[in-house]
């Protein structure tokens, strides 16, 4: 797998989404060129410390809309659970904040259920930016292209992992198969998510109260709808940011050396569609 680099250019994007089942992605300044678009608030919330029992104790955001908490989510999302409020549109100047956002000599990693192409290409020095992929086939896909990639199984198929498939390793996330086990604890200091060049997927086995919902035609399905998570990511709404991604920015670069950041707990790289 090659090495790739982002670049914020509006003909490359443009490219990247004409071929990326018809997304469009919201330009605001470069080079010069500029286009008015009345932009929402976006609610970024950051924790230097997180007490999430997930993640364990590293750095995290949470990322909604100003009026709806899915705002940020695409509406193509099959564990979204109300898909009429998510948005067909990737923010480029936020989702180019999160590529650069690492914290000095340490790691960073996100997930979007924005389709593949249409993201950055794995690093060094770079957020790891997974692919969250609705089937097995497209995980497959999405591995073969380069890029890092991550699949949510039904919530009965744990005893499945880990297993091959066309020759790509399917590997359960080691958090799920330990209540003592955290992100921080992942790969001895390099979590498997956040590791952009690998030939396997991760696997993230349904949880919370949609579980049954997960790898089903059924609606629904994610994790940060109810409990813990969820009351995090709804609060989120009630703080905004005049240009969150620069308060990004600015977040990661204030993280002590060598910090893990897991950017969006919940939420995504969209832009919330206008009213």
């Amino acid at each position: 797998m090659g090495h790739g680099v982002f670049t914020y250019d509006q003909k490359d994007i443009n490219r990247k989404i004409q071929s990326a089942k018809g997304y469009s992605v919201a330009i605001i300044h470069h080079a010069g060129v500029s286009r008015h678009i009345t932009r929402k608030n976006i609610m970024l919330k950051t924790v230097a410390v997180s007490s999430n029992g997930k993640t364990g104790p590293l750095a995290v955001t949470y990322r909604s809309g100003e009026h709806e908490t899915y705002g940020t989510c695409p509406s193509s999302c099959k564990l979204h659970p109300k898909s009429s409020t998510g948005t067909d549109q990737i923010d480029a100047e936020y989702l180019s904040a999160v590529y650069d956002s690492v914290p000095r000599r340490g790691i960073a990693w996100t997930y979007s259920h924005f389709t593949a192409e249409a993201l950055p290409l794995p690093a060094a020095g770079k957020t790891t930016i997974n692919a969250s992929c609705d089937t097995v086939a497209d995980a497959v896909r999405t591995v073969e292209l380069g890029r890092p990639a991550v699949y949510m199984g039904a919530h009965d198929s744990a005893d499945q992992w880990p297993k091959t498939v066309h020759g790509i390793k399917f590997l359960r996330c080691p958090a799920e198969l330990s209540d003592s086990f955290q992100c921080v604890d992942c790969g001895n200091g390099s979590p498997l998510c956040a590791r952009g060049q690998r030939d396997y997927v991760v696997v993230f086995v349904g949880h919370g109260t949609g579980k049954k919902k997960v790898a089903t035609d059924a609606e629904g399905g994610c994790y940060a709808a109810s409990g813990p998570t969820a009351i995090q990511w709804h609060g989120t709404k009630k703080t905004g940011n005049e240009n969150d991604a620069r308060t990004l920015r600015a977040f990661a670069a204030k993280l002590p050396p060598g910090s893990m950041l897991r950017h969006h707990v919940a939420g995504d790289v969209g832009r919330e569609m206008l009213a």
